[in-house]
């Protein structure tokens, strides 16, 4: 055999063995590539879906927080008035002023406590989109290595 001839004769196997790992490698990469575009879309959808629900919140307490502030306004203007009333009945205004206190107190407290429902419910709708979220990956991703499982068993069939 002469020195030409050997070189081919090697050059074969070794062209095939390329070819078949640039094929193989295309097909990882293609696997690789949809398997990163699932999971952006998941990841912006998520991340949209949270946004949404958090401006929801958001809104919900700026609005909470208006209506207290007008009510504490209110109790305000009640206080003055009750305050030009002290000298003419001292006990009756200071039980007044004492009432609207407690009053005021309770409506802070009311107005806290929505707000701390509302983030909350906002918590557990993140935590919840999480674990979905999650378990669609985990599903993705096995199904992704099962994939590049099958392209490299294809490839060892085939030689």
């Amino acid at each position: 055999m002469t020195q030409t001839t050997q070189v081919q004769a090697i050059g074969a196997p070794i062209q095939q063995l390329w070819s078949d790992s640039v094929a193989i490698a295309l097909e990882g990469f293609a696997a690789s590539q949809a398997q990163g575009k699932q999971w952006l879309e998941s990841t912006f959808e998520l991340g949209a879906e949270s946004a949404k629900d958090s401006l929801k919140y958001a809104e919900e307490l700026r609005g909470r927080l208006a209506e207290a502030t007008s009510t504490a306004n209110e109790l305000l203007k009640e206080q003055v008035a009750l305050f030009n009333e002290l000298p003419k009945d001292p006990i009756a205004a200071t039980q007044k002023v004492i009432s609207a206190y407690v009053e005021g107190s309770r409506k802070a407290l009311e107005v806290g406590a929505e707000a701390l429902k509302g983030y909350v419910t906002l918590v557990n709708e993140v935590w919840s989109r999480l674990e979905k979220s999650s378990q669609e990956t985990r599903a993705h991703y096995v199904a992704f290595v099962n994939k590049l499982q099958g392209i490299v068993e294809s490839a060892a069939r085939k030689s």
